[in-house]
């Protein structure tokens, strides 16, 4: 049984085989041996007492940034929705404006991992 130690960044710290190694440091996972020879590229971190891959682990931060950079585009497409002069309804105006809303408050939620997106409304 292979075993990873890891730093509180989730970074692997030493490699370990079970029966060879005594005295093997904590914390530590266990490790099939393609998960070992992973982890041994550095591409890998340990979260949630997990073996993950590490290139698609975004911090909070970036996904944020990157909800807000799609947020505004599609906010900035439905302006004209509610200009004075818009070929809108007041029912279609009021819809596009609860949809607008929608993607404002997108930035509220506390998880970021199933973000839903508000679905547009027809003209």
């Amino acid at each position: 049984m292979y075993k990873g130690t890891y730093n509180e960044n989730g970074e692997y710290t030493g490699f370990y085989v079970d029966g060879i190694h005594e005295n093997i440091p904590q914390p530590n996972i266990e490790l099939t041996e393609e998960e070992w020879q992973q982890a041994l590229s550095k591409n890998y971190k340990v979260i949630n007492n997990k073996h993950t891959h590490s290139p698609f682990i975004q911090s909070k931060n970036n996904i944020l940034e990157n909800l807000k950079i799609e947020r505004n585009l599609l906010l900035t497409e439905s302006d004209w929705t509610q200009l004075n002069d818009s070929p809108l309804t007041e029912d279609k105006k009021t819809e596009w404006k609860n949809y607008r809303q929608a993607l404002r408050d997108l930035t509220d939620l506390n998880d970021l991992t199933s973000i839903v997106w508000p679905t547009k409304p027809s003209y």
